[in-house]
Protein backbone atom coordinates (compact mmCIF):
# COMPACT_ATOMS: atom_id res chain seq x y z
CA UNK A 1 0.00 0.00 0.00
CA UNK A 2 2.73 2.65 0.87
CA UNK A 3 4.60 1.31 -2.03
CA UNK A 4 1.51 2.42 -4.48
CA UNK A 5 0.94 5.69 -2.34
CA UNK A 6 4.18 6.13 -3.15
CA UNK A 7 4.41 5.50 -6.70
CA UNK A 8 1.06 7.39 -7.18
CA UNK A 9 2.64 10.59 -5.84
CA UNK A 10 5.51 10.35 -8.19
CA UNK A 11 3.64 10.03 -11.04
CA UNK A 12 1.34 12.67 -9.66
CA UNK A 13 4.72 14.99 -9.21
CA UNK A 14 6.47 14.10 -12.72
CA UNK A 15 2.60 15.20 -14.60
CA UNK A 16 2.50 18.24 -12.00
CA UNK A 17 6.42 19.27 -13.10
CA UNK A 18 5.62 18.51 -16.85
CA UNK A 19 2.06 20.65 -16.83
CA UNK A 20 3.96 23.49 -15.34
CA UNK A 21 6.60 23.31 -17.66
CA UNK A 22 4.15 23.41 -20.56
CA UNK A 23 2.18 26.22 -19.10
CA UNK A 24 5.29 28.28 -19.38
CA UNK A 25 5.96 27.65 -22.44
CA UNK A 26 2.41 28.08 -23.77
CA UNK A 27 2.75 31.33 -21.45
CA UNK A 28 6.06 32.21 -22.99
CA UNK A 29 4.64 31.87 -26.59
CA UNK A 30 2.29 34.19 -25.77
CA UNK A 31 3.26 36.87 -24.07
CA UNK A 32 3.34 39.99 -25.61
CA UNK A 33 6.45 40.62 -27.96
CA UNK A 34 7.88 36.91 -27.53
CA UNK A 35 8.66 35.89 -31.28
CA UNK A 36 9.14 39.18 -32.63
CA UNK A 37 11.49 39.63 -34.82
CA UNK A 38 13.17 42.13 -37.28
CA UNK A 39 12.06 42.41 -40.93
CA UNK A 40 13.99 44.33 -43.17
CA UNK A 41 13.51 45.42 -46.82
CA UNK A 42 16.89 46.88 -48.06
CA UNK A 43 15.87 47.67 -51.27
CA UNK A 44 13.46 49.93 -49.69
CA UNK A 45 15.59 51.08 -46.80
CA UNK A 46 13.81 50.23 -44.18
CA UNK A 47 13.78 48.02 -40.50
CA UNK A 48 10.89 47.44 -37.94
CA UNK A 49 10.24 44.45 -35.92
CA UNK A 50 7.09 42.31 -36.57
CA UNK A 51 5.32 39.36 -34.92
CA UNK A 52 5.82 36.66 -37.14
CA UNK A 53 7.39 36.64 -40.52
CA UNK A 54 5.11 39.57 -42.86
CA UNK A 55 2.81 38.47 -45.71
CA UNK A 56 3.80 40.50 -48.53
CA UNK A 57 1.53 42.52 -51.01
CA UNK A 58 3.33 44.25 -54.15
CA UNK A 59 1.54 46.17 -56.15
CA UNK A 60 2.96 48.00 -59.37
CA UNK A 61 0.96 50.44 -61.34
CA UNK A 62 2.04 53.49 -63.70
CA UNK A 63 3.99 55.90 -61.60
CA UNK A 64 4.59 54.08 -58.80
CA UNK A 65 5.05 50.86 -56.83
CA UNK A 66 4.25 49.68 -53.42
CA UNK A 67 5.09 47.14 -50.90
CA UNK A 68 3.45 46.23 -48.05
CA UNK A 69 4.19 43.79 -44.93
CA UNK A 70 1.49 42.43 -42.73
CA UNK A 71 2.24 40.61 -39.59
CA UNK A 72 -0.31 39.23 -37.13
CA UNK A 73 -0.28 38.79 -33.01
CA UNK A 74 -3.55 37.31 -31.32
CA UNK A 75 -6.26 39.93 -32.65
CA UNK A 76 -3.52 43.18 -33.12
CA UNK A 77 -2.72 43.73 -37.36
CA UNK A 78 0.69 45.61 -37.87
CA UNK A 79 1.17 46.63 -41.34
CA UNK A 80 4.02 48.26 -42.76
CA UNK A 81 4.43 49.75 -46.25
CA UNK A 82 5.87 51.71 -48.68
CA UNK A 83 5.17 53.26 -51.93
CA UNK A 84 7.97 54.32 -54.05
CA UNK A 85 7.05 56.82 -56.81
CA UNK A 86 8.53 57.39 -60.42
CA UNK A 87 9.89 60.86 -60.35
CA UNK A 88 9.46 61.34 -63.81
CA UNK A 89 5.47 60.81 -63.14
CA UNK A 90 5.11 62.32 -59.41
CA UNK A 91 7.26 63.94 -57.06
CA UNK A 92 5.62 63.97 -53.72
CA UNK A 93 8.33 66.41 -52.40
CA UNK A 94 8.38 69.00 -54.89
CA UNK A 95 7.25 71.71 -52.80
CA UNK A 96 5.96 72.07 -49.11
CA UNK A 97 2.04 72.16 -50.05
CA UNK A 98 3.05 69.02 -52.05
CA UNK A 99 4.36 67.25 -48.85
CA UNK A 100 1.56 68.71 -46.57
CA UNK A 101 -0.74 67.41 -49.34
CA UNK A 102 0.82 63.81 -49.35
CA UNK A 103 1.03 63.35 -45.94
CA UNK A 104 -2.47 64.32 -45.08
CA UNK A 105 -3.67 62.28 -48.50
CA UNK A 106 -1.55 58.98 -46.99
CA UNK A 107 -3.59 59.29 -43.67
CA UNK A 108 -6.88 60.21 -45.52
CA UNK A 109 -6.23 57.06 -47.79
CA UNK A 110 -5.76 54.57 -45.36
CA UNK A 111 -9.07 55.97 -43.56
CA UNK A 112 -11.03 55.52 -46.46
CA UNK A 113 -9.62 51.83 -47.12
CA UNK A 114 -10.89 51.05 -43.34
CA UNK A 115 -13.71 53.24 -43.63
CA UNK A 116 -12.42 54.73 -40.40
CA UNK A 117 -12.15 58.54 -38.94
CA UNK A 118 -9.37 60.50 -37.54
CA UNK A 119 -9.48 61.07 -34.33
CA UNK A 120 -6.00 62.56 -34.13
CA UNK A 121 -3.54 63.79 -36.29
CA UNK A 122 0.16 65.61 -35.56
CA UNK A 123 2.19 66.55 -37.74
CA UNK A 124 6.22 65.81 -37.13
CA UNK A 125 9.34 65.03 -38.27
CA UNK A 126 11.08 61.36 -38.25
CA UNK A 127 14.63 61.42 -38.59
CA UNK A 128 14.99 65.09 -40.58
CA UNK A 129 11.86 63.66 -42.74
CA UNK A 130 8.09 65.13 -43.00
CA UNK A 131 5.77 62.68 -41.24
CA UNK A 132 2.29 62.60 -39.86
CA UNK A 133 0.94 61.00 -37.07
CA UNK A 134 -2.01 59.75 -36.25
CA UNK A 135 -5.22 58.01 -34.63
CA UNK A 136 -7.83 56.72 -36.70
CA UNK A 137 -11.52 54.62 -35.37
CA UNK A 138 -13.80 52.89 -36.75
CA UNK A 139 -16.25 50.10 -36.05
CA UNK A 140 -13.90 46.91 -36.25
CA UNK A 141 -10.71 48.42 -34.80
CA UNK A 142 -8.70 51.53 -33.76
CA UNK A 143 -5.24 52.42 -35.61
CA UNK A 144 -2.50 53.88 -35.08
CA UNK A 145 -0.42 55.10 -37.87
CA UNK A 146 2.58 57.00 -38.87
CA UNK A 147 3.36 58.34 -42.93
CA UNK A 148 6.95 59.36 -43.45
CA UNK A 149 8.13 61.01 -46.83
CA UNK A 150 12.04 60.97 -47.58
CA UNK A 151 11.84 62.20 -51.51
CA UNK A 152 9.88 59.81 -53.40
CA UNK A 153 9.37 57.36 -50.68
CA UNK A 154 6.23 56.91 -48.98
CA UNK A 155 6.48 54.96 -45.93
CA UNK A 156 3.42 53.69 -43.81
CA UNK A 157 3.60 52.40 -40.58
CA UNK A 158 -0.09 50.92 -39.10
CA UNK A 159 -1.31 49.27 -36.22
CA UNK A 160 -5.00 47.79 -35.66
CA UNK A 161 -6.23 46.64 -32.12
CA UNK A 162 -9.21 46.29 -30.54
CA UNK A 163 -8.77 48.13 -26.98
CA UNK A 164 -9.51 51.73 -26.67
CA UNK A 165 -5.47 52.37 -26.01
CA UNK A 166 -2.56 50.86 -27.81
CA UNK A 167 -1.39 48.21 -26.62
CA UNK A 168 2.58 48.22 -25.13
CA UNK A 169 3.29 46.23 -28.51
CA UNK A 170 1.98 49.14 -30.90
CA UNK A 171 4.63 51.25 -29.07
CA UNK A 172 7.49 48.52 -29.33
CA UNK A 173 6.40 47.98 -33.36
CA UNK A 174 6.28 52.07 -34.15
CA UNK A 175 9.55 52.66 -31.84
CA UNK A 176 11.37 50.00 -33.62
CA UNK A 177 10.74 51.61 -37.14
CA UNK A 178 13.96 52.70 -38.97
CA UNK A 179 15.34 53.98 -42.20
CA UNK A 180 17.87 52.99 -43.32
CA UNK A 181 20.68 55.16 -45.42
CA UNK A 182 21.96 53.53 -48.66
Amino acid sequence: MKTKWLQLSAVLLVSFVFALRGRAADEAAAAPGAGWKTFTDPESRFSILMPADPQVTNDAKEGYTSHIYMAKEGSNLYLAGVTLYDPKSYDPSASPDKIEAELAADRDNFNKEVNAHTTGSKRREFGGHPAIEFTSASEQANFSGLAVLVGGHCYMVVSAYHTAEAPPEVVRFFDSFKLLTP
